[in-house]
């Protein structure tokens, strides 16, 4: 017969000896401050970098977005009243502006507020209101249009806006705060621009290559037209 006693007895004779509590080694106060002082370091070094990202993947992605609507808003107005340079498109005259607001762009889209030529609905950006009509749209954008003239030669608006080949000597100016009267409010952050040109819809800086319109878009803030077409290819 085995007999237990015997086996707790061999039990802890083979077992090994207890460690020395005392001789566990742990983290000074100091030691543990410093840490927390690193990681602190290394968040606030990051963490703005993060939140830009961030910011303009939502802008990038509101963009789009108005980009598509205002896109799909041209192509059903061409349908009904046959191409854009059959519009009656005149720079400066705002019962003209009027008109293609009123037939050929409301009808197409879902405007919650409308401003005519008033600052009430694009107020944070300086332009001259009385060439405008302005209006906002369900999704909180804010848009101006505007109609424009340019002389005969098709790529006159090349070296100011980044388009090429455009015919028509009158069209259309649109310009889109993404995000309505959420800051910064500045062009080429959330303020865009497009033309409407015989070929459409078209993101001003479409026809500039994309390191002179990051550059430019990145570092002059003139030149924050080119901006446009270069945030639509992002994300």
């Amino acid at each position: 017969k085995w007999r237990l006693k015997n086996v707790y007895s061999r039990s802890f004779e083979s077992a090994p000896p207890p460690r020395n509590i005392n001789n566990c080694k742990a983290f000074t106060l100091a030691e543990v401050l410093i840490t927390l002082g690193i990681i602190g370091i290394v968040a606030a070094m990051t963490m703005p970098s993060l939140v830009a990202n961030y910011q303009e993947r939502v802008i990038v992605s509101q963009l789009k977005k108005v980009y598509s609507t205002l896109s799909q808003a041209i192509k059903m107005a061409e349908s009904e009243y046959g191409e854009i340079s059959e519009w009656p498109l005149k720079d400066g005259d705002m019962n003209s502006t009027n008109t293609i607001y009123t037939y050929y762009i409301k009808p197409y889209l879902n405007i919650t507020k409308e401003c005519k030529n008033s600052a009430e609905c694009f107020s944070q950006y300086n332009i001259q209101m009385a060439q405008y009509y302005t209006f906002q749209l369900n999704d909180g954008s804010m848009i101006a249009l505007d109609l424009n003239n340019k002389d005969e030669n098709p790529d006159s608006l090349f070296t100011s806006y980044g388009i090429k080949n455009v015919t028509l000597r009158n069209f259309i100016s649109i310009t889109v705060d993404v995000n309505g009267d959420k800051k910064p409010n500045k062009s080429g952050e959330d303020v865009f621009r497009f033309f409407v040109t015989q070929k459409g819809l078209m993101p001003l800086g479409i026809d500039q290559d994309t390191k002179t319109a990051k550059n430019r878009c990145k570092t002059i803030p003139r030149s924050a037209n080119y901006c446009t077409a270069y945030m639509l290819t992002k994300y």
